[in-house]
């Protein structure tokens, strides 16, 4: 059995950034759909794109869908995910 991956992206179309992603595996299928909807829901913003996408690999993906995974598009995303400097000078 070949094991994929599945990613919610929430992506802003005008400014080209990825918002938020969420990854989950096959088997985690049901808790994606359930994120989704969460997303959806309240999503009234006509600029805001929110994507499922499966594949076998995220490298896939960013192949397939390259808007989502581009250098541009992730510098948000880099940018929440990197440590804080908590060194006061």
């Amino acid at each position: 059995m070949i094991m994929g991956v599945i990613v919610i992206v929430q992506y802003a179309r005008r400014e080209g950034l990825l918002l938020g992603i969420d990854r989950f595996t096959d088997e985690e299928g049901p808790q994606a759909s359930v994120r989704l909807h969460e997303l959806e829901q309240p999503n009234t913003d006509d600029n805001i794109e929110i994507v499922l996408l499966c594949s076998r690999s995220e490298e896939m993906m960013a192949r397939t869908h390259g808007k989502y995974f581009s250098d541009k598009a992730m510098r948000n995303i880099r940018a929440q995910q990197a440590p804080l400097n908590t060194h006061l000078n």
